[in-house]
């Protein structure tokens, strides 16, 4: 389990919205673990760097792990590094250890996981017949539930009524024992949801997401007593703490804890216990790549027989194929594999190094 560990930072780019990050941690018999932090934001990079020159200085990978609180950067530069890291160093102790990532996160056995189709980016022109062409290509491919985040990229004057009309396409695209989430990304002000609880009430929704902050109480107890629909929200969140009061309100019925900007596989896990004290169910947030869907898959089984997990569909056609195996691109359920570790592999010729130079001082 000791030894130097050297890092690899690998980028993918699937479309002018989204590039995929991947760090590879590999030991001195040439093991590898994987951990994805993509939508890092700014400042990643450097942060990555810092994580690089302290295991080229020696410092465990535990050590490097435990301190990165004291790297300067935006949070959420420092919480997805922090995550990918830890993925990647729990995917290697598995694999040093020879048993699939599940069993390493204290699951006795697999089992097949739920998975929801989010089809945000694969909207290109984002008019209401393209929602329902992609909501429609979804179900096809088997998938059960579809979420889309009708608000983005409208002006402020327009947003209601237009997202509403492309919610209502997705909606009628869908058949209807096939479920539709939306995500509201917090672009909506409580009085705007409340105006339009009647239209969104209309969709059936099967949760209303980021519809209000969780921090706010207030807003939280309106929007939920309008009977709008299951209130989902949770993906920044990185403590127990800092949901606790929305969820023991009553008022949260889905966390949505991501692998990357939680932390980790642990933090995570720590978020979906909490979810579990109070009633609410467990979806885990990853709307990116094949590694931090893999990972959510492994956790999905250790946090309960009800937990499930996000799928991005249809953004690149070449997804499947950036792992190998390739992640299955049809179907509502998956059963994490029995082999070891994660279970999956970087497929080399959709992925390019990226360099990473030393910045002044290390974590040591």
């Amino acid at each position: 389990m000791s030894g130097p560990l050297r890092l690899q930072l690998h980028q993918a780019r699937v479309s002018a919205r989204t590039t995929w990050w991947v760090a590879a941690l590999t030991d001195t018999d040439g093991r590898t673990g994987l951990g994805e932090s993509s939508d890092a934001g700014p400042g990643a990079r450097r942060v990555w760097a810092r994580v690089d020159a302290s295991l080229r200085a020696g410092v465990p990978a535990e050590e490097v792990l435990s301190r990165l609180h004291e790297v300067t950067s935006p949070e959420l530069a420092r919480l997805t590094v922090h995550g990918a890291l830890e993925q990647a160093l729990t995917d290697l102790r598995a694999r040093q250890a020879g048993v699939p990532l599940w069993q390493a996160l204290g699951a006795s056995e697999p089992r097949p996981v739920h998975r929801y189709a989010n089809i945000n980016r694969a909207l290109r022109t984002r008019t209401p017949q393209e929602f329902a062409e992609v909501a429609a290509a979804a179900e096809a491919a088997g998938f059960r539930a579809v979420k889309c985040a009708p608000f983005d990229g409208l002006p402020p004057e327009h947003r209601l009524r237009e997202g509403l009309g492309r919610a209502r396409a997705a909606r009628r695209a869908l058949r209807p024992n096939t479920a539709l989430m939306v995500d509201v990304h917090l672009l909506l002000s409580v009085d705007e949801v409340l105006a339009a609880a009647h239209e969104l009430r209309a969709l059936e929704l099967r949760w209303l997401e980021d519809a209000v902050d969780l921090d706010d109480p207030a807003g939280l107890a309106a929007v939920h007593a309008a009977g709008i629909a299951p209130l989902a929200g949770g993906e920044f969140a990185a403590a127990p703490e800092q949901v606790r009061a929305a969820l023991r309100s009553g008022q949260v019925d889905w966390l949505l804890p991501d692998v990357k900007h939680s932390g980790g596989l642990a933090a995570a896990r720590q978020l979906a216990d909490e979810a579990g004290r109070a009633g609410a169910q467990v979806s885990l947030h990853n709307p990116s790549g094949p590694v931090g869907t893999a990972a959510g898959l492994h956790l999905a089984v250790a946090c309960g027989p009800d937990a499930e997990t996000e799928s991005a569909f249809g953004e690149t056609p070449w997804r499947g194929g950036g792992v190998t195996p390739a992640e299955p691109s049809r179907g509502a359920w998956l059963t994490p594999p029995g082999t070891v570790g994660l279970g999956v592999d970087l497929a080399p010729q959709h992925w390019r190094p990226v360099p990473l130079h030393q910045p002044d001082g290390a974590l040591a």
